[in-house]
């Protein structure tokens, strides 16, 4: 299942955004999580019962469109929701799923930019707070600054499961790029 080709192509395209982003962000997934309910009905109404649910793809892909969705608010406010301002107030986020086919905790990688000035210090505490409200969500978030040594090491870092495990892991369905970057018109 080697694809040095494919994983090459991932890495060139995903280079392509790299003058926008500033930071990678590590954001782990629970395994599983108990959900509890009140009884209705029977000889035990009212009782609390337990079960555990076990993390799906797309319980995962929902956890990473919420938390890019309150990001984006939280970083960008009230802007985000006009229209005039939408392509200028909307952040660079370019996910990576890590985790889905070989064995390893399911987890994400998200190459993040278009942060505001004011907000950068403090972004780790902006990313805590939406990834917290994510029902997968698990708490510990790794925010790292990129420059221009690390951005390399960060694109070949994010594509290494592409072409050997999963062909799929850079999550381009999920990415939130704005429109001037991809070259069409507002």
């Amino acid at each position: 299942m080697k694809n040095e080709k494919l994983q090459a192509a991932s890495r060139h395209f995903v280079a392509r955004f790299s003058p926008f982003i500033t930071h990678l962000v590590t954001l782990n997934l629970l395994d599983q999580r108990q959900r509890k309910y009140v009884k209705q009905t029977g000889w035990a109404k009212g009782a609390i019962q337990r079960s555990d649910i076990e993390l799906t793809d797309t319980a995962a892909m929902s956890s990473l469109r919420y938390f890019i969705t309150t990001l984006n608010f939280a970083l960008h406010g009230w802007k985000t929701r006009k229209q005039r301002y939408k392509d200028v107030c909307r952040i660079v986020a370019i996910p990576v799923i890590e985790g889905t086919t070989n064995g390893k905790r399911r987890h994400f990688h998200i190459l993040l930019g278009n942060v505001p000035a004011d907000k950068l210090g403090d972004l780790e505490k902006y990313v805590a707070d939406a990834w917290a409200k994510t029902k997968w969500g698990m708490p510990g978030v790794h925010v790292m600054a990129l420059d221009e040594n690390r951005m390399d090491a960060a694109v070949f870092y994010t594509g290494k499961e592409v072409g050997y495990y999963n062909n799929d892991a850079v999550l381009w369905q999920q990415a939130s790029i704005p429109n001037r970057l991809l070259g069409a018109r507002a």
